[in-house]
């Protein structure tokens, strides 16, 4: 697949060295007799098998790191005579479940596994399961009433764990492809484009990317359709991207939809951030998954910079990369079209000025930074890590 980044030289280097320890790997499934499925919720969760050691497989990775791992009462664990499949957890952020929680569902593809109901954990003690959940395992031929959210400790005739085909950082796996070739499977055609850019315009104030419209404009008089995901049904985002042939928006997760496009295709990712650091090692194994060509640009016209992922205002602009981008793939454009657009500058340094208000000023906010990241180091879990790091966020005003 080809790769193509127009940029600042730090962030080629940056993408440069975090796509080079990307893999590919082979998964399997392992079956074990009177297994438990543990749920210690904030105390970690996993399978154990009969004699209550790990089953290693269960652990969900992220890079090189896992979930707790749960110490529990052996005695008086309640039985259910069903043989199933352990697929994860429930996970309240449709662009995490989709990547790093719909990871083990393809044994079901396994005529061996394939009447298997699954079980997926509720370790965050979610009051309600975001419906997309659902729909995704009933697009991917699963019937609701075989679907099990496991709120305790339980052991089942026999559990089947299959590995983890896809590691957001890392690695990911044919058996990840031929998921979602599955799903796009069972989803209708419905309209049809050859060009489709997926918006964050109409997202809410904290989320919307500043000054996109005046991008996508650009797309738009190339022949691209302008969609906005969250507006439409999970089923029609799913049956316009995967007959399209070329993706293009801003980097996050509905760039993730990708993986329902089918191979030889193109994504083009606009970086919404000036740190080097960002999404784009993720969206490039997203594109190695299904043997789609990327394109990076750095759109960012932000005067502090911050990590793709912020409460902080984003900007982006037809900067010098973008202009950059259009001309060497030919697109038309006109002079109007360039620069940053000028009713979203002024709602950009509003946002920061408000912002900078809340969360202090660029040094304060560093200090903040290393009080989170060095202090969460003494907790152990990656799962309690997190929780903690939330926390301490929202205590520091972060």
């Amino acid at each position: 697949m080809a790769c193509t980044v127009i940029g600042e030289s730090n962030f080629k280097k940056y993408f440069r060295k975090s796509i080079s320890k990307q893999y590919v790997i082979d998964t399997h499934i392992t079956c074990f007799e009177n297994a438990i499925i543990v749920n210690e919720h904030e105390r970690g969760f996993g399978v154990f098998d009969k004699d209550f050691n790990l089953v290693k497989d269960s652990l969900q990775t992220r890079r090189n790191k896992s979930q707790f791992i749960p110490k529990f009462n052996h005695d008086n664990i309640p039985y259910v005579d069903e043989d199933v499949a352990f697929i994860g957890n429930v996970n309240a952020f449709f662009g995490h479940f989709l990547l790093e929680h719909m990871n083990r569902i393809y044994a079901l593809m396994d005529k061996k596994y394939k009447d298997r109901k699954v079980v997926l954990i509720n370790d965050k003690r979610l009051q309600t399961i975001p419906g997309y959940i659902f729909q995704f395992i009933e697009l991917f031929g699963i019937k609701r009433e075989n679907i099990i959210i496991l709120e305790e400790n339980t052991r089942f005739r026999s559990v089947c764990v299959p590995s983890q085909s896809f590691n957001a950082r890392l690695y990911t796996s044919d058996s990840f492809a031929k998921t979602f070739d599955r799903i796009a499977k069972n989803v209708s055609d419905e309209e049809i484009y050859d060009k489709i850019y997926v918006s964050r315009a109409k997202l809410d104030k904290l989320h919307k990317t500043l000054g996109e419209e005046k991008v996508q404009n650009v797309f738009e008089k190339n022949g691209f359709k302008i969609i906005y995901p969250e507006k439409l049904p999970l089923q029609t985002q799913i049956a316009l991207v995967k007959n399209c042939n070329v993706l293009a928006g801003c980097a996050g997760t509905a760039l993730h939809l990708a993986l329902f496009m089918k191979p030889g295709g193109t994504v083009i990712s606009i970086k919404r951030n000036r740190r080097p650091a960002c999404n784009a090692m993720i969206q490039n194994n997203v594109n190695n998954t299904k043997h789609l060509d990327g394109i990076f640009i750095s759109g960012s016209v932000e005067t502090i910079q911050t990590f793709h992922s912020t409460s902080a205002p984003q900007i982006i602009a037809v900067n010098q990369y973008m202009q950059e981008f259009f001309d060497k793939y030919g697109y038309k454009y006109t002079d109007k079209d360039l620069g940053v657009d000028a009713n979203a500058w002024q709602e950009y340094e509003e946002a920061l000025t408000e912002y900078n208000k809340t969360h202090g000023n660029a040094f304060v906010r560093k200090i903040k930074r290393f009080i989170i990241k060095y202090s969460s180091l003494f907790v152990p879990g990656r799962e309690r890590r997190g929780a903690y790091r939330n926390w301490l966020k929202k205590v520091l005003k972060y």
